[in-house]
């Protein structure tokens, strides 16, 4: 599943998160993927960064513990673990 990472929260996007936490990513629909489904981040198109589906969690069940935020949309959640940057991949 494509992500498109918007201006706004690439600053963000990049912060290491703490150990033994999830990060996610939150939709106003349901997400087009499942658990096991590769999510594939991109900033203008261009693929910088892919992660592995953990879990779906339903509107209404939690929300951003540093904003508060997010509290009304489906949340896609993956392990920091499966986290890869790809910016600094080369390619042959």
């Amino acid at each position: 599943m494509n992500i498109n990472v918007p201006e706004w929260a690439r600053s963000h996007f990049w912060e290491e998160p703490p150990p033994d936490s999830e990060e996610f990513w939150s939709f106003r629909f349901p997400p087009p993927c499942e658990v096991g489904d590769v999510l594939h981040f991109r900033f203008d198109k261009k693929l910088l960064a892919t992660a592995i589906v953990d879990r779906i969690e339903r509107p209404g069940q939690s929300k951003c513990e540093l904003t508060g935020r997010f509290g009304r949309g489906w949340k896609v959640f993956w392990k920091p673990g499966t986290f890869v940057d790809l910016r600094t991949k080369v390619t042959p």
